[in-house]
């Protein structure tokens, strides 16, 4: 707290006035994180009509949102604030599944995704692939992040295609990979 309330020339007592602790003020930080990262979701679901390639660019620009170091943030958070990341990764959580959801339904609608998926299950496996490559030691090596989040993604797309959707996946990961 003392080199937070340093970088910003106000006292300690002036920045404990506005955060009781400093759970209340990391989860708020995270909390803005998250709605910069949701906002860049909005721009580009309004900018494209495949929901396909929305997830794709999506993806790409949460990344450029959030932190670059972001793999230390995480790991510190673990270790020094279990709870402050638990619940937060639990709020966001709840946000991207709503903006999945919605992207499948247009999907199915647009003929690109199969109906008789148990697609709330689909929808978790993928929340929880997203969020454990910031945490698990399994991917502590890996250097290439983006080929990561795109082979997640289509890895949660090819269980969801119709034929015209696999026809238009192929074309995305072309253009993507």
């Amino acid at each position: 707290m003392d080199d937070i309330a340093k970088e910003f020339s106000m006292s300690k007592k002036t920045l404990y006035k506005q955060y009781k602790n400093k759970e209340d003020l990391l989860y708020e930080v995270l909390e803005h994180i998250s709605q910069e990262a949701l906002a860049e979701v909005e721009k580009v679901r309004k900018e494209f009509a495949c929901p396909m390639e929305v997830l794709f660019i999506s993806g790409n620009r949460i990344d450029e949102v959030t932190c670059h170091e972001k793999n230390a943030f995480v790991f510190q958070l673990l270790k020094y604030y279990p709870e402050v990341f638990n619940a937060h990764q639990k709020s966001i959580s709840v946000k991207i599944i709503d903006i999945i959801k919605n992207n499948y339904g247009k999907g199915v609608e647009l003929g690109f995704f199969r109906k008789d998926v148990p697609i709330d299950l689909y929808i978790k496996f993928l929340t929880t692939l997203l969020f454990s490559v910031d945490v698990s030691p399994l991917f502590e090596e890996e250097k290439d992040k983006k080929s990561i989040s795109i082979a997640m993604k289509v890895f949660y797309l090819e269980a969801i295609v119709t034929e015209k959707g696999k026809k238009r996946l192929n074309e995305l990961k072309t253009k993507y990979e």
